[in-house]
């Protein structure tokens, strides 16, 4: 007969985490929260200014995004999502800068390899007793 005892404290056990997640929820956007997403605003307004606008936009275009759903987030006062997106904002950001980093260095690589291949033509040129062409 000690059975109805602990059902309802199972059921309790199971419910409460969700208990937790919705109380959290509807606390409202901590004020945390609302600075890392000022930061992730202000780091992807940035990248407007940088070799990522031109080399990375397409990433850029995904951090706008998530900014976009961090300030949805903020607005319906759901912590959560505003902290998330907010995160996934500045590693947008960062991966903007990186992408743009490995394509200009990319173009550096492919200039410097047909800039060897000239001279190496050239180089052979010379060696072949041709000389030098003008």
């Amino acid at each position: 007969m000690k059975h109805w005892r602990v059902v309802p404290l199972v059921v309790l056990l199971a419910l409460a985490p969700a208990a937790v997640w919705s109380a959290d929820e509807s606390a409202g956007v901590k004020p945390e929260t609302t600075s890392l997403y000022r930061t992730a605003r202000e780091q992807v307004d940035k990248l407007n200014t940088t070799a990522a606008a031109k080399y990375a936009p397409e990433v850029i275009g995904q951090a706008k995004t998530s900014l976009d759903q961090a300030q949805k987030g903020l607005e319906a006062g759901n912590n959560r999502v505003t902290r998330e997106s907010s995160e996934q904002a500045l590693l947008q950001a960062k991966l903007a800068l990186a992408v743009s980093d490995e394509r200009i260095a990319a173009e550096k690589t492919a200039a410097a390899q047909k800039e060897l291949a000239a001279l190496e033509q050239r180089l052979n040129a010379i060696l072949a007793g041709k000389g030098e062409q003008p």
